[in-house]
């Protein structure tokens, strides 16, 4: 890991491109990055194993992005949680929601760039 970056990552997206995309896009800045498919993968990944920041998607089948949040926080309470959607206008009661409980740090709209998922996750974790 370089010294421009130290922290664990969970990335969570039904959709297998963009989320091993992520992945690939932080481990190329010296994060140690790991890849799930759904909220219920992902709430089992963080009771196994401490994250800094959980980048999820918020729309997904299943456990919704809502529903993800609220368990990630209550195993992990510390964790930083990023949400990111290309359906924002689906997704704004959840966003509130969650902005509202105090569960959301941060959020990014897609289509997204590279240097804006490096740099919204290196302003948590350095």
């Amino acid at each position: 890991m370089s010294d421009k970056a130290a922290g664990r990552v969970l990335i969570v997206d039904d959709e297998e491109t963009v989320g091993l995309g992520i992945s690939e896009i932080l481990k190329d800045d010296g994060f140690d990055a790991a890849y799930v498919v759904s909220g219920k993968e992902a709430v089992d990944a963080v009771k196994e194993s401490p994250f800094n920041i959980v980048f999820m998607d918020i729309i997904m089948p299943g456990m919704n992005g809502l529903e993800t949040f609220r368990e990630i926080k209550k195993a992990t309470p510390g964790v930083i949680v990023i949400l990111f959607t290309g359906y924002f206008r689906d997704a704004e009661q959840v966003i509130a929601e969650g902005v509202k409980e105090g569960m959301i740090d941060e959020f990014i709209r897609k289509p997204y760039f590279a240097d804006e998922i490096i740099r919204s996750v290196r302003k948590h974790i350095i």
